[in-house]
């Protein structure tokens, strides 16, 4: 049923006073009814206006899609609602006491028809609860999303959830909560480590009733309970509300293999938040032209594999993750600890001050493997804490944004650099910027800036034409939603990149189709040999290879790896096997750079020494001999140790040295060729002897001529 307009001033809104003279005055009112923004007709552009571009985020002046529907946009998501392998838009509709007022505020989703957004809702909710956030999940499983949405106004309209099923996404609600709040923020994570996405949303109150807890739904193989598993101790007013790893305790791998069918280049990835995506195979090649959102659940490839292909993806994704929440002022924002799948009802750590916030994600902007924490406000600037091995600190990072009463604030990585960009949208002014992540510093002034038609509310980004580059959605509270196409070039398109060992040596080679500005590679390694338990921390360079500058011709590439300069292995790990983690940074002769997909080796550190048998035995005129000298050996010391090899008649009579070098921990096989000696063998019983500091083993082989 849709509500009727009606102007009733409550104490939980300010005073609205509509006044027309010549033209039209305009009120819009925020999802949460906090802000108010007045301005007259004549003073927007229906599309908007860029006022400030870079090519460093490589978005155009003009929205490239536009809606046809004025609507109150609270929230938008990306997702394949329909399993044709491309992201659909939905966006959540609220309703207030906005002037010209917008009576229709159910859920929409606007179809992706390859590559191209319809400009009229394909699917339309049957229901209007003023939905203030939305977010695509598959909640039981079965690889179809479901769409939730999170609702309230003054009267606490319930959220719901919208199933899909063999039959499509179903138009009326297969879930509806009874918490009683108006919610206005919702995040997503398995996080009981159960296997399945449970929900939380952050909730306010009214004007009666203003404080509400935080809410958690548990998801137990699909079904929720209407009434909440977990509140929060503090109530408050929240805003926004994400999951991430605080210490990094709880990340886990994903493996998912799909089959190509020339449409699709979208893939679910049904766990998240995404911590990093490590591999993507196609056709078990190396593939590097992708995006994803961290808190979306798709991949999508700028490609379309062919029927018969298999796509592999290897990805990391957060579970029993941290809660961090953004609330109004005389409410501090702060992170609530998930200690082995059980929530803290209270903040373990809060950021220490009052002032108004809304938006929050988490991102390692800085790339040294731990996930900070973003925050933007009303009325204060955008700020980064940083996380130092587990403890946020800061703000490190200040934005100098002029308009501050922020509504959302997203992360993604527009150049594919292997930074995030952050991304915040204003409701007063209708400012949405972006600030460019140059290597871990971002901008503090607003690397592109758009100015929407009307007060700005929702920002998403997602891939419409499937190019593996993110786009962006922007909503407001007056004017049709518009997309902008991600338009990035690739200076240096990277076609191959591999890492091979053998035995003491891990060699890297790559390949490019073109080239430019192109001044070379750094070549970055994980800083020391560490299990597949722990995770990375910061990298270091080991080398450069310079690049070809500009060149249309395809170029090769290969770097040596010298493993006896690693570090050596504590004793609690030696007998293991380990993992080696290898990147390319390629830079420009502008110092730009962007980083290639992570490749690892593994390699095996061994526990004990070893010589084996000679083969072939017996042999002539060669045979080949492997040896391995463990860590424990060359540790004792120093890193090498003098490895002598040599070979002994029966009468014990040296007859060659194959080996009399120091050499780290590993295993090396060398060659007794008889036909080298100056004083041919005659056929009969050998001794080879293999010694290392005080160790010593000898074993017998037949030179049979």
């Amino acid at each position: 049923m849709k509500k009727i307009f009606l102007l009733i001033i409550v104490s939980f809104f300010p005073l609205i006073i509509y006044s027309q003279q010549n033209n039209i005055t305009y009120t819009d009112v925020s999802p949460d009814g906090r802000e108010i923004s007045t301005y007259n007709s004549d003073e927007k552009n229906i599309e908007g206006v860029v006022i400030a571009n870079s090519d460093d985020i490589p978005f155009s002046l003009t929205p490239d899609w536009s809606s046809t529907l004025e609507r109150q946009i609270g929230g938008m998501a990306w997702g394949d609602y329909d399993n044709d392998g491309d992201l659909d838009l939905a966006t959540g509709c609220y309703f207030s006491n906005s002037y010209p007022p917008i009576p229709e505020y159910e859920v929409l989703i606007y179809r992706n028809d390859n590559g191209i957004l319809t400009t009229t809702p394909a699917w339309v909710s049957t229901d209007m609860r003023s939905t203030t956030d939305v977010k695509f999940a598959d909640l039981n499983g079965d690889d179809k999303p479901e769409l939730i949405a999170a609702n309230g106004d003054n009267s606490f309209v319930p959220s719901v959830i919208y199933f899909n099923g063999e039959s499509g996404l179903n138009n009326s609600p297969g879930w509806i909560s009874q918490d009683n709040n108006w919610t206005v923020g919702e995040a997503l994570c398995d996080i009981d480590d159960d296997g399945d996405l449970d929900l939380t949303f952050g909730n306010q109150g009214n004007s009666v009733n203003p404080m509400k807890p935080i809410c958690i739904f548990y998801n137990n193989g699909g079904t929720f309970p209407v009434v909440p598993n977990w509140l929060s101790a503090d109530q408050m007013i929240t805003n926004s509300v994400a999951f991430g790893d605080l210490d990094n305790q709880q990340i886990k791998y994903k493996y998912l293999e799909y089959y190509g069918d020339e449409i699709r280049y979208t893939f679910p990835l049904p766990l998240y938040p995404i911590y990093s995506i490590d591999t993507v195979l196609v056709d078990d090649q190396p593939y590097y032209e992708f995006c994803y959102d961290p808190i979306g659940g798709w991949i999508s490839l700028g490609t379309r594999p062919q029927s018969g292909m298999t796509v592999k993806i290897s990805y990391r994704y957060v579970t029993k993750g941290d809660l961090a929440a953004s609330k109004w002022v005389n409410y501090e924002s702060g992170v609530y600890f998930n200690n082995n799948g059980v929530i803290n009802n209270l903040p373990g750590w809060t950021v220490g001050n009052t002032t108004s916030q809304k938006g929050i994600a988490w991102a390692d902007f800085d790339n040294d493997g731990y996930q900070d924490l973003a925050i933007s406000g009303s009325g204060v600037q955008t700020v980064i804490y940083k996380n130092v091995n587990g403890t946020l600190t800061g703000p490190v990072w200040t934005s100098n944004s002029v308009n501050t009463s922020a509504q959302e604030l997203i992360t993604g990585d527009l150049d594919r650099d292997g930074y995030p960009e952050l991304a915040v949208i204003h409701f007063g002014g209708g400012r949405t910027e972006i600030f460019k992540n140059r290597s871990g510093v971002l901008d503090t002034t607003p690397t592109w800036l758009y100015i929407a038609g009307s007060s700005a509310t929702s920002i998403s980004f997602g891939d419409v034409n499937g190019d593996g580059a993110l786009d962006l959605a922007v909503g407001t509270a007056r004017t049709p939603v518009v997309v902008f196409i991600n338009q990035l070039t690739i200076p240096v398109e990277l076609v191959s990149f591999t890492a091979s060992i053998n035995v003491n040596e891990v060699r890297l080679n790559w390949s490019t189709a073109t080239e430019t500005n192109n001044r070379g590679f750094e070549i970055e390694r994980s800083p020391s040999l560490i299990t597949s338990q722990t995770l990375w921390g910061d990298w270091e360079e080991i080398g450069f290879v310079p690049g070809f500058g500009t060149t249309t011709e395809p170029k090769s590439y290969s770097f040596i790896d010298d493993l006896s300069l690693t570090p050596k292995l504590p004793s609690d790990r030696q007998g293991l096997t380990h993992t080696l983690r290898y990147r390319l940074k390629q830079i420009d002769f502008d110092g730009t750079s962007r980083y290639s997909e992570i490749v690892e080796v593994e390699i095996y550190s061994p526990a004990e020494f070893s010589l084996e048998q000679n083969y072939p035995n017996p042999f002539n005129p060669s045979t080949k001999i492997k040896f391995t000298i463990p860590s424990v050996i060359a540790s004792e010391a120093k890193q090498s140790q003098l490895v002598t090899l040599k070979i002994y008649d029966i009468l014990g009579n040296e007859v060659a040295t194959l080996v009399n070098e120091e050499k780290p921990a590993g295993t090396y096989e060398v060659e007794f060729n008889t036909s080298s000696i100056k004083h041919q063998p005659s056929s009969g019983i050998y001794f080879y002897k293999l010694q290392v500091g005080s160790y010593t083993q000898i074993r017998k082989m037949t030179l049979l001529k």
